[in-house]
């Protein structure tokens, strides 16, 4: 293609646009009431979809974000007459003990009703206390951002108990803390999460198993497990080997019903991506059914557009614009309209969906593909909304036109 005729062809498509600007400025009332729809839908199905990415990133992060982490606990009772068997501390150091090649922690909650005091007042009803035997950090994606890890009578707090005790954290080390009449030094402030297990972490406190055993917790109290399988290891095959293993500690055939739970990382981060996807389906469709409105309002704006300028089609039919000319016209308008909504549907959607991600500590999201699957919506929309208008400006008669008053 010559350099003359591509710049005649950029030329056509300013003036197109120019042309396009000006009528849309022209009905004003109008145009914004259709971008205005156009901009809902798009919000709409961004907003969801960037809220849904924070959801399932806090969901991920509940799981440790890995797929390779199992947890075993009691099953829950499943009705009236079915009571549910703890997993007790015999059971749960016999397990640790046969399950090697992995790290593995065991560990229960202090009854809620104990209280947590320090020397200035009490901790709020909000605060568990955990007893943990084993790496429960490493298992577990925690990390102590200040101070060290706990010896005997001591603890670790998370970043709100130590905000509670003198309102920065920083100074919390070396305190005391009197757990249901026991008393623990606090040795290190586990660092804060930015997760669904943060939201628990950060207030709890971490006492050793072997202090909190026969003075907070029983050797009969219902202990959970948690495995990290290494890389390389089949995370799959591993659960089946612990399933083995505790049906055996538990005196339960391979046929009878576990009475206790397995969960393998893995299947909880399909779980979440299978309700991600769901969700985004739902949303899809609810920003997909705003949209068609948007382009029957759009395709009726168009249609009185034409009827409205008639004559104007005429005169320009009559100083030399084709039929694609005039088609051309009405198809930028409708274009332009519908790329304003995107535009504008796009930053509140990413603005919305984010407040919630500010709100759970997710960090900044941005759906990439939904930006793009939005782009594409608009653009189809926009075409589908204006292909009847446009061809029936295009086929007006010149001569009845030019006589439209």
């Amino acid at each position: 293609m010559k350099a003359k005729d591509l710049q005649g062809r950029f030329s056509y498509l300013a003036d197109t646009i120019r042309t396009a600007a000006a009528n849309i400025s022209g009905n004003r009332l109008r145009s914004y009431l259709t971008v205005t729809i156009v901009t809902l839908g798009i919000t709409c199905l961004v907003g969801s979809q960037t809220a849904i990415d924070c959801l399932s990133n806090l969901l991920a992060g509940a799981f440790g974000t890995s797929s390779d982490r199992i947890s075993i606990t009691a099953a829950h009772s499943s009705g009236k007459g079915h009571k549910e068997t703890p997993v007790n501390y015999l059971e749960a150091t016999q397990f640790v003990a046969g399950f090697s090649g992995v790290q593995s922690a065991v560990y229960t909650y202090v009854p809620p009703l104990t209280q947590v005091a320090f020397s200035g007042g009490r901790l709020g009803p909000q605060t568990t206390v955990l007893a943990y035997e084993g790496d429960y950090l490493g298992c577990n994606g925690l990390v102590v951002g200040s101070g060290r890890m706990p010896a005997s009578g001591e603890c670790l707090v998370g970043k709100k108990v130590a905000s509670q005790m003198d309102g920065k954290g920083g100074d919390a080390i070396g305190s005391m803390l009197n757990i249901g009449g026991k008393a623990f030094r606090i040795a290190g402030i586990i660092r804060e999460q930015s997760s669904l297990l943060g939201v628990i972490t950060d207030n709890t406190v971490f006492v050793p198993l072997k202090s909190a055993l026969g003075s907070l917790v029983s050797q009969q109290s219902g202990f959970s497990i948690d495995l990290m399988v290494p890389a390389g290891k089949d995370a799959i095959a591993a659960a089946q080997d612990a399933d083995r293993l505790m049906r055996r500690i538990r005196h339960l055939s391979a046929d009878e019903k576990a009475d206790f739970e397995i969960v393998e990382g893995s299947a909880a981060v399909r779980e979440i991506e299978r309700l991600s996807g769901s969700l985004k389906g739902i949303a899809l469709i609810i920003g997909l059914l705003t949209l068609c409105g948007a382009a029957v309002a759009l395709a009726n704006i168009m249609l009185i557009c034409v009827a409205e300028r008639t004559r104007e089609v005429g005169i320009r039919r009559a100083v030399g614009a084709t039929r694609s000319d005039i088609r051309a016209g009405f198809v930028c308008e409708a274009l332009l309209i519908c790329e304003a909504g995107c535009i504008l549907g796009t930053l509140l959607g990413i603005l919305c969906g984010n407040i919630l991600g500010m709100v759970l500590h997710t960090g900044f999201s941005i759906p990439w593909d939904w930006l793009l699957l939005s782009q594409a919506i608009c653009l189809a929309t926009g075409i589908a909304a204006c292909a009847l208008p446009a061809r029936r400006a295009a086929s007006l008669n010149v001569v009845e036109a030019l006589r439209c008053e």
